[in-house]
């Protein structure tokens, strides 16, 4: 991948895209760099190849509590990222994608969705699952990869951290020590009209902008399985550092999720927590940018995909009810895909490939320069005519 800034000004600009000036510098250090690969590859889970958006959204797993347990959903997202590294070295995966974080944003998702299901419980045996279904998303992730880059030109998303946590999922809930934290309810009955409430205010007895304010930040959070608002903050911060497009359009997705289920009428409960927003959030920083150069066509494009992929949630989360399963990133990968396989068939948006993917800035900048250099040699065209 390209390395390049993503535009800010002042000092702080060292920090922003993909760093690649301290990449090198990292790379120096066999320990620094390991690091460096595990942050880039918490950061991409949202796109986004940058250690310090990294760190900030592990700050963010770390300050949101389970239960009561504070560093219990950070331990396992470190756990989970640092294992499909690790993996992906083990296995001779390509070492650029391993240094750009692509075989560790599934590992983080992994640790953190079974430090949700799981715990806080610091038995043995639970790391022992963490470890096992971090490393199999990486062995997932690469054959994944292949499939999807050679057929359609797209990466497979988080399907790897989809596929591993609801295969353990699933058989664990059948098997003997399947012992799940009380998050997981198989059989659980669907709720019924009445039960449903819209109203936030209900929930917490704030106002419904202060209601509307914690529900959107809860939606960021919620992509790390860190419901809280702080956390919420944390990581939008971490995304403004590499790109104020991106950390934009999160807020915007989060956003659309929670109005979206509002107009379905959907249990405020689930609203007010943030689970219609996550899906929505990354899927629109997604199309809103990243493979898509921004342009107010794709600025819409992003918005409509933030509400398709909330509906894709509830009706994902419907299915998956009976069974007491979470419709984890599912939304999000189904929506996101069917949004930029348009490239192929809409013209009137400037796709990004794959291999080129840095920043929003990074590619609106890549574009206008091209257009400039068009236009040059259509200018020097002339005169020599």
């Amino acid at each position: 991948m390209a390395n390049a800034a993503s535009g800010a000004l002042g000092p702080l600009s060292i920090l922003n895209g993909t760093m690649s000036e301290w990449q090198a510098r990292a790379e120096k250090n066999p320990i620094v760099d390991f690091v460096d690969y595990c942050l880039r590859g918490v950061g991409q889970v949202c796109f986004m190849n940058n250690p310090v958006t990294g760190a900030f959204i592990l700050a963010a797993m770390f300050v949101a509590p389970i239960r009561g347990d504070r560093i219990w959903l950070g331990v396992a997202g470190v756990i989970g990222v640092a294992v499909s590294t690790l993996t992906a070295h083990a296995l001779g995966l390509d070492r650029g994608a391993i240094r750009a974080g692509l075989f560790g944003f599934n590992g983080v998702l992994v640790g953190a969705g079974l430090a949700l299901f799981l715990g806080p419980n610091w038995d043995g045996l639970v790391f022992v699952w963490i470890i096992a279904v971090s490393a199999l998303s990486t062995v997932l992730m690469a054959a994944l990869a292949t499939i999807f880059l050679t057929a359609w030109k797209v990466p497979p998303f988080t399907l790897a951290f989809n596929i591993a946590t609801l295969l353990f999922l699933v058989t664990a809930l059948h098997a003997a020590n399947g012992r799940f934290a009380g998050v997981l309810q198989p059989n659980a009955p669907a709720i019924t009209a009445e039960e449903v409430s819209t109203d936030f205010r209900t929930i917490s007895g704030d106002s419904t902008i202060v209601d509307g304010i914690t529900a959107t930040f809860n939606g960021i959070g919620q992509l790390f399985f860190a419901e809280d608002v702080i956390a919420g903050i944390l990581i939008v911060i971490g995304l403004m550092v590499c790109s104020r497009i991106a950390g934009s359009f999160a807020l915007l997705g989060s956003i659309l999720g929670m109005l979206t289920g509002l107009a379905l009428g959907a249990d405020g409960g689930a609203i007010y927590h943030g689970l219609w927003g996550f899906n929505s959030f990354d899927a629109a920083l997604a199309i809103g940018g990243v493979f898509y150069v921004l342009t107010w066509r794709s600025g819409l494009l992003a918005a409509a995909c933030a509400i398709f992929t909330a509906l894709l949630f509830g009706a994902i989360s419907s299915i998956f009810e009976p069974w007491g399963l979470p419709a984890l990133t599912l939304p999000f990968c189904f929506g996101t895909l069917a949004f930029v396989l348009l490239k192929g068939a809409a013209r009137n948006f400037v796709p990004v490939e794959v291999q080129d993917i840095t920043t929003p800035e990074e590619h609106l900048q890549r574009m206008r320069g091209e257009r400039r250099g068009v236009g040059r040699d259509a200018v020097g065209a002339l005169r020599e005519d």
